[in-house]
Order: structure tokens, then sequence, then C-alpha cells
């Protein structure tokens, strides 16, 4: 049965209207099949003996049309080609010529088997059928011929439905350049001219994005895939997993790289990072020394290595090389300060914040006021362009509540609140004040109040610290049962103050 590219309403109006001539299948090409309908038609009104007998087929046969004219006009424009393989010559004449006829009955299964995969949007089984007729049609016709150039233009769009663009380029070039040669229709040559500049702007968007190949471009989405799923698992406080997919998102970078690059510096900063935080110190700082080594053997310049110095500054810190630690902290000080030439950023307020917290924990107080006050300096100068709304609020509010903290142990109580205050009102802005870092502020504000004899407001800091323990960290016991001991310890204070006043004789 051949392919036809006739419209399908007009052939069953055919079918209807004139049906027990044969229109429909002269029209659909059937020659042979429309002539047999003609002339028992014929014979059945010719009045020769036995004539009506010949009619009684036609009624059957018609309505087995029906299904046989949607078939027929439902095969798309390529099965044209494949059908008439054994009508068309080399040029796209009718000639004597023979092919193999099973093998040609082999792609016309195949094309129905790719029609299926299509209609079902399972590209990839559609791109491995499409090389199945691909390769039978150069068997069948060993040379330029139309079939092969239209198995070549559905070969290419369904690789272009894969996102396979190299495989597509090259089979819908392969198609027009048959096409050229041996005058295939003009349709045809722009049905793959316009899937060849599809495939084009694909490439060029491809390589746009950081990807020379079709494999570049699959390691590049796994790679995006790993980075989105590790950052996910990190926002949801899950470290174990998101240093797992961290460490596969180095892999893939490596693999995509083929050797040192940005992208493999910038996933191990972010692999030994996740490895201190989860107290894996010697992976973190193989991992953060090998960023380095890398940034330095590329060229890059201090954005790149202030993240993997931070981590190494703070794995020193850790271990008590408070040497060492400190001049990291520096050098990450003068990197942030480059990095944003001279003004203020987060990294700026990072790099003092942390120096400062070092000197605080080895007693060293004069030194870290100096350095949280450095640090208050550019988030002031952030502020002024929005930075407390758009910029880090949890570095924002640890370094104001770091930076409090030790006014506070110097009893400067008039120093320490205003900074507690400003930590609530980031934190407020930026999560409605349910954080860790409002739970602290609040736990020191009340430990301030109690200690002026301000109870009341003591004792709504205190509730307020347990209230935020229990959501924030559900798991540190500690903390919970300190604050509800404050609270415990104010409550008792008012109540006895509260007995005391209604003892009082009156006057």
């Amino acid at each position: 049965m051949t392919a036809s590219p006739r419209r399908p309403g007009l052939a069953f109006l055919l079918l209807g209207v004139g049906g027990f001539a044969g229109a429909h299948r002269f029209y659909l090409g059937s020659y042979l099949g429309g002539a047999a309908q003609l002339g028992l038609l014929l014979y059945g009104f010719s009045g020769l003996p036995g004539a009506r007998l010949a009619l009684l087929p036609l009624l059957p046969w018609l309505l087995f049309d029906i299904y046989w004219v949607h078939l027929r006009t439902r095969q798309p424009a390529s099965a044209l080609a494949l059908a008439g393989a054994r009508r068309r010559g080399p040029q796209g004449h009718a000639e004597g010529k023979d092919y193999d006829l099973a093998a040609l009955a082999d792609v016309n299964r195949l094309q129905a088997s790719f029609v299926a995969a299509a209609e079902a949007q399972d590209w990839a089984r559609a791109v491995a059928v499409a090389e199945q007729i691909v390769a039978g049609a150069r068997r069948i016709f060993k040379g330029p011929h139309l079939n092969l150039a239209m198995s070549l233009c559905m070969l290419g769009q369904a690789c272009h439905q894969l996102k396979a663009y190299d495989k597509a380029r090259a089979s819908l070039e392969e198609c027009l350049a048959i096409g050229r040669r041996i005058g295939m229709p003009a349709e045809d040559m722009d049905i793959a001219r316009n899937a060849l500049a599809l495939t084009r702007t694909a490439i060029a968007e491809r390589k746009a994005q950081g990807a020379e190949t079709d494999g570049e471009a699959v390691l590049l989405n796994l790679l995006e895939d790993k980075e989105t799923r590790y950052r996910d698992a990190l926002v949801q406080g899950d470290l174990p997993r998101a240093e797992r997919l961290c460490a596969e998102a180095v892999a893939t970078s490596r693999q995509l790289c083929g050797g040192p690059g940005k992208s493999v510096v910038f996933h191990l900063s972010s692999h030994a990072e996740l490895c201190r935080r989860l107290q894996w110190n010697d992976k973190a700082e193989v991992a953060a020394n090998e960023a380095l080594a890398m940034a330095g053997e590329l060229g890059l310049d201090d954005s790149w290595r202030r993240g993997p110095t931070n981590t190494l500054a703070l794995l020193h810190a850790a271990a008590g090389r408070a040497d060492e630690a400190e001049a990291l902290y520096k050098k990450t000080i003068a990197m942030a300060l480059a990095e944003a030439r001279g003004g203020s950023s987060d990294g700026v307020v990072r790099a003092f914040n942390n120096l400062a917290f070092l000197y605080a924990e080895s007693g060293q107080n004069d030194k870290a006021e100096l350095c949280y006050a450095r640090a208050l300096v550019h988030l002031d100068k952030l502020r002024e362009a929005g930075g407390d709304e758009r910029g880090d609020a949890e570095l924002h509010s640890h370094m104001l509540n770091n930076f409090a903290s030790l006014l506070m142990a110097r009893r400067d109580f008039d120093g320490a609140r205003p900074l507690y205050d400003r930590s609530l009102a980031i934190q407020q802005a930026s999560c409605r004040g349910i954080s860790t870092a409002a739970a602290n502020a609040h736990n020191d504000l009340g430990l301030m109040a109690q200690d002026d004899g301000d109870l009341r407001q003591a004792l709504m800091h205190f509730k307020r610290t347990l209230l935020l323990n229990q959501i924030c960290t559900p798991d540190h016991f500690s903390n919970i049962e300190s604050a509800q001991r404050n609270i415990d310890s104010v409550s008792m204070v008012l109540a006895a103050v509260a007995r005391a006043a209604r003892m009082e004789p009156s006057t």
C-alpha cells in the first residue's frame, strides 16, 4: 500500500460521492483498485448475465475503504518516498529498477514504529528507529535518492527534539545536499531548510551557555541539576545530602572541563565549606587547598580565592592555630576590599566579622571591638544603599549580635541594645523574626533588662527566646531549658514582688 500526501477531507468526500466509481482510489494514486471498482460498476449495469452479482462486492469494499483512506492519508510525507521506492530511481523519476522488496517492507514497518514513538514524544526511541530507517535506505538505494533524503530529514528532526543538535545538523545538511543533487521537491527542501535553521539557532544558544558539543551540553545540564539540588538541600539544612550532591557536582565539573576549570574551582570551594560545616576538617582542608592551587594555575583573580581562603582560616581557628587563622583572615579582608574596589560588600563585612570573632575568642577584646566597629561602618554604608534589605540578612544579624555581645560583656548596655534592636529589625524584615539570630538577641536583651531590674521586659524577651528556640532549634534542648529557667526565675521574682505588694499596709 502506498502513502499519499493528498488531503484527507477531499478523499473522504470522493469516497462518499463517487466511491462506487473508484474516484477516491484514483485521487489517492491506487489506480488499479480504482479501475477495478469502476469495472465492477460498469459490468453491474451492463445487463449481461450475472451482471447484478458484480455489484455485491462493491458495498463491503467501500466500507473497508473508509479505514483504507484513513491509513492512506495519515502517513507522514517521508513515507511517500519510502513507499514509492519501487517506482522511483536515483533521480526521482519512474524507472524499472528492482529493489529488495523485503528490505523495503522492513523499512515501512520501522516507519510505523517511528510515527508511534514521535506521537508519544519518545524521542530517544524515535531517533533509534530513524537511524535504522536511514541505514536501511542506504543499503537499498546505494546512492543519492529521494527516499534517503527524506529519511535523513526525519532523523534530523527527531535528533533536534532530543537536543542532539550536532547529529541533527549533520543529518539535515546531508539531506539538503542529496536534495539539491536529485532535484527534491521544493516543499520538502523547505522543510529540511527550516529544521536546519532551528538546529543552528539551538547550537548557537548552546555555545553561548559554554557547551561546544552535545556531550558537553548533557554534562552542563547535569551539573546545573546537581548544583540546584545541593543548594536546595543546604537551604533545608540537610548538610550530608548537600555535601554528597556537591561532591557529585565536583566530579561532573571535572569531566566537563577535562582538567582545571573555573567550574571545578567554584564547586571545590563550596565542597570545602560544606565539609567544614560537617566538621570533616581534613577533607575540607584538602578541597580548599586544591581550589586555591587550581585558581593559581588558571590565573584567576582574588574573587575566586576568597572563599577557600576563608574556609582555611576557619579551619585553623577551630584547630587552635590562631596565628595562621589571623594571617588568612587578613588576606580575606584584603581580597574582599579589592573585590569591592575599596567600597562595601557582604564579603567585607564577613571578613571583618570573622577576624573580630577570632580576636574575641582569644581574649583580644580591644582588637575585636576595632574590627567589629569597622564591620559596622561597612554595614552602615550597605544600609545607605539598601543593603539591609538586599544583603545577607543572616550575616548582618550575626555580626551585630557578636558586636553587641562583646559590649554586653563589658557591661556597655547602652551600646549593646541598639545593635540587638537593629539585628531584630533585620530579621523581622527577612523572615518575620523567626530565626536563631533573633532568639539570641532576645535572650541577651532579656538578660540586660533583668540586670536593670525591668523584670516584665525581661520576661517578655525570655518568652520570645523560648518560642523561637522551640521553632528553630527544637533538638537543642540546652537552649530551650536555659530559656525556660530564665522565665521561671523572673516569674518567681515577679510573683514574690506581687505578694509583697499585697501584704504592705495601706496608708
